[in-house]
């Protein structure tokens, strides 16, 4: 075919096209100036009526933001929601700043902020702030009952490298106990995401729980960049000592970092899919266990709550589908959404959307939907439930505080090394009885524990 005929069925084909669109592009026209000319009218009105008189960019304004929410609100995803320009420029400096501290683990008293323990080589350790000393005042503001959560995020908190100054009344017993004016810099914290079950009078945290049976202790409260390092380094010390079985803890843990959540859970299994992810305008990905680094076999428990979430649930729900571990407590949060930030032209601000759920190897679906939400399927639910009412979750608090809390010997003490190892003992008996008292579900999970390893007749292969 001549090239000059071929070039004119093109143009042909070309307006074809643009006859055929141009009617649909119409429609879209009139019906979207139908349904927003409501909106345009009512401007022209004010504009043109009211008694005052009325800047218009404020009412564009106005009008888009209340727009965008209505429509974001619509979807009823109290995940989704839309950030104003103003609200987008703080929502980045959150995210890509980064927080600062003192160091301090504290607990809200009847005379302000107890401290519990101190991050070791932080501002208030190097400042000689000690356990058991008690923050009045932070910046002249008083802290006796505020929150502890604000009390932490609001006062002590803050940019890293400013100056924050506190008022400390000391431990000394009496009425009249002095105070002092600490004044710190604040620094970047680095918290430690795993925590053992107590510490040693030294002030070491402990993570065997029974040495007689093997039984560790790992507390994750969060997955961090460094949690999996963390998680290992507890692992081989108590490998060392016996480990035959663990309780991992991840009760109150909110989540964090994705990735870190993929190479706990891939320490645990060897092989099988450790969780989906899929929407409806995402490709679906899949992320796998391998054989590489996988810890030796040992029986698990976990322990979740209702404040377990998003990364802590695809843990748990991997380790409960592969049938590693025996799930204990109560139903999880049901947060397994993934969210994108669009950033929006013209300095709109910008939406925050959920794009796919995570789904488990089992299939089900972790976030709670609203038809997840009517099948009673969501989260991760436990293989052994144990319940806690308000009483026993405020009594365990209470106790996992004082038997986690850092002790400084008083320097008037003599060091006794001669009994030292029989009343480190005595402690630590002490302590596992107090705290599986007031623990139900702990306790259920070294029964469970207890009960496999005493009807071993021989050692699972590595």
């Amino acid at each position: 075919m001549p090239k000059r005929n071929l070039a004119w069925i093109l143009v042909i084909v070309t307006i074809a096209l643009l006859m055929w669109q141009l009617p649909r592009t119409i429609a879209v026209r009139d019906s979207v100036y139908e349904v927003f000319g409501p909106l345009v009218e009512v401007r022209a009105e004010i504009r043109k009526r009211f008694v005052e008189d009325v800047e218009d960019s404020k009412l564009v304004e106005s009008a888009v933001n209340a727009g965008i929410k209505a429509m974001v609100k619509e979807l009823h995803d109290p995940y989704a929601v839309y950030l104003t320009p103003d609200e987008y420029d703080r929502f980045k400096k959150q995210t890509d700043g980064v927080f600062g501290g003192v160091g301090l683990d504290v607990w809200a008293t009847g005379t302000g902020l107890e401290v519990l323990s101190r991050e070791s080589d932080s501002p208030a350790a190097r400042a000689g702030i000690l356990p058991g000393e008690v923050i009045t005042h932070v910046d002249g503001l008083p802290t006796k009952g505020v929150p502890l959560v604000e009390a932490v995020n609001n006062l002590l908190n803050g940019p890293p490298g400013t100056e924050i100054t506190l008022t400390v009344l000391s431990r000394s017993p009496g009425a009249a106990a002095p105070t002092r004016d600490v004044r710190l810099r604040r620094e970047v914290i680095r918290l430690d995401p795993i925590q053992g079950w107590s510490r040693t009078p030294a002030g070491d945290r402990r993570f065997m729980l029974d040495p007689e049976a093997g039984i560790g202790y790992l507390r994750l409260t969060k997955f961090t960049v460094d949690a999996t390092d963390r998680m290992d380094a507890e692992i081989n010390v108590l490998l060392r000592h016996n480990l035959r079985g663990v309780v991992l803890d991840l009760r109150d843990n909110t989540g964090g970092l994705f990735d870190s959540g993929i190479a706990v859970a891939d320490r645990y299994l060897e092989r099988g899919l450790l969780v989906r992810q899929s929407g409806r305008k995402t490709d679906e990905k899949q992320w796998y266990a391998t054989h590489e680094g996988t810890y030796p076999h040992f029986e698990m428990a976990v322990i979740v709550n209702s404040s377990t979430a998003s990364a802590a649930e695809l843990v748990a729900g991997a380790l409960r589908d592969h049938q590693r571990a025996v799930i204990v407590g109560e139903r999880s949060y049901g947060k397994g959404c993934v969210q994108e930030v669009i950033q929006l032209e013209h300095g709109g601000g910008a939406i925050k959307l959920t794009t796919a759920y995570y789904y488990l190897p089992s299939g089900q679906c972790v976030h709670k939907t609203p038809e997840a939400a009517a099948a009673g399927r969501w989260g991760v639910e436990p293989t052994l439930p144990v319940s806690m009412t308000g009483e026993q979750r405020e009594h365990l608090l209470t106790t996992r505080r004082e038997v986690t809390r850092e002790v400084v010997p008083d320097s008037t003490m003599q060091p006794t090394t001669t009994t030292a190892p029989a009343n480190e003992e005595q402690d630590r008996l002490a302590d596992a009885e107090t705290l599986l008292e007031a623990d139900p579900q702990l306790r259920k999970a070294v029964e469970y524990l207890r009960d496999r390893l005493s009807t071993e007749t021989t050692p699972p292969a590595e």
